[in-house]
């Protein structure tokens, strides 16, 4: 019997351009920069958000696989809350983090989250102005929607590349 709810990821495969960990492809942006909030609506038109890291394990994967597209910091779905709390934009509550040394400052206009590129700190996270543009990293998962092959295929990651 077919059971919409649970999907390999072995059934699925990202785009040209997007990388495939677990159920989840991922895409870095690093040519057209954005504000947090822009950067969150490009990744929604894709039916995603910014991304979300869940444990150490995917957080290095990703970091391994695609260091070297990231010149500069990056966003990611990470910001505070209004009680000072962290949350991610797909709504999941944050169980990892990777903060830098001194990090969160949560000064009073940081309320966003990037990850540095650059060595000494490369992959480790950093709060700041939601305002300033930078690339980032959309999610989008296949491992929630439901699809019957050659009837309601997933959706094809497009306009990001």
């Amino acid at each position: 019997m077919f059971n919409p709810g649970f999907l390999l990821a072995a059934d699925f495969h990202c785009d040209s351009g997007y990388l495939l960990y677990g159920n989840f492809c991922y895409f870095f942006e690093i040519e057209d920069v954005k504000n947090w909030a822009n950067a969150e609506a490009e990744c929604v038109k894709e039916q995603g958000h910014l991304a979300s890291f869940h444990s150490e394990e995917e957080f290095s994967f990703l970091i391994g696989e695609r260091s070297d597209a990231l010149r500069d910091s990056a966003w990611m779905g990470l910001r505070r809350q209004g009680d000072g709390s962290y949350k991610w934009s797909d709504g999941w509550p944050v169980f990892f983090t990777q903060w830098g040394p001194g990090e969160p400052s949560n000064l009073q206009d940081e309320g966003c989250v990037s990850m540095h590129a650059a060595f000494p700190f490369h992959g480790t996270w950093n709060d700041t102005d939601c305002a300033v543009a930078k690339s980032y990293i959309c999610k989008i998962s296949y491992g929630t929607a439901p699809s019957v092959p050659g009837f309601d295929d997933p959706p094809r990651l497009t306009g990001l590349v």
